[in-house]
């Protein structure tokens, strides 16, 4: 017995990291908003913001995975927390298009305005969709025998998607150093960008709740 939930503990926390991997792997407000305070403020503020965001990833998780029979009864969750995606997604197209369109003065090596790792919780933390994600994920990976929800084994997915999310995030930080000595040129072109993202995910999320 005790072997069998150590396979299921280490199987979970397999899958999880996948799932946390993939879940900051394409550009979106998590890895997007690491990478600015990269480029901004240095390295070091880009990790302590990745992990700050991780730590919340492994909380979404958790709930997910730990609520899942009650998510599966009540739909209705669910489909609320996609309408809170929606709002927080046209807010934060039109922050990044002002500070776009907003003139800046650059200082080398200035210090963070503020606490890097709680900037990273604070986005995490607004990325709501995390938890459809990990529900959706850990239900599918379920229905195909190929992951255990049980209490102990559950924690695993959370752990998993931690180390996931944090590394995928290290990449992002990587990339964003690359790119730190043509940041004067390519700022104003990255807030554009994060203003066109969060404008499509929200129409996505719309498309999805209302016409799907």
């Amino acid at each position: 017995m005790h072997y069998l939930r150590s396979m299921d503990l280490a199987n979970n926390l397999m899958w999880g990291f996948i799932l946390g991997f993939i879940g900051v792997a394409i550009p979106g407000l998590i890895n997007m908003t690491t990478a600015n305070v990269t480029m901004r403020h240095g390295t070091r503020a880009g990790i302590y913001n990745a992990l700050g965001a991780a730590l919340v990833v492994f909380v979404q998780a958790k709930v997910a995975v730990g609520f899942a029979k009650y998510l599966s009864m009540h739909g209705e969750v669910l489909t609320n927390i996609k309408k809170v995606a929606i709002l927080i997604f046209v807010v934060l197209s039109v922050v990044f298009f002002y500070q776009a369109l907003k003139p800046k003065v650059r200082k080398d090596g200035r210090k963070y305005p503020g606490t890097p790792f709680l900037k990273g919780i604070a986005t995490a933390g607004m990325n709501v969709m995390n938890i459809p994600f990990y529900f959706t994920g850990s239900a599918y990976l379920e229905s195909r025998k190929l992951l255990s929800l049980a209490p102990f084994s559950g924690w695993g997915v959370s752990f998993g998607s931690l180390f996931g999310a944090f590394s995928g995030l290290l990449i992002y930080v990587y990339l964003a150093r690359l790119l730190m000595q043509r940041m004067a040129s390519i700022d104003r072109s990255v807030n554009f960008f994060l203003s066109g993202l969060f404008l499509v995910l929200a129409v996505v999320q719309w498309i999805q709740l209302y016409f799907v």
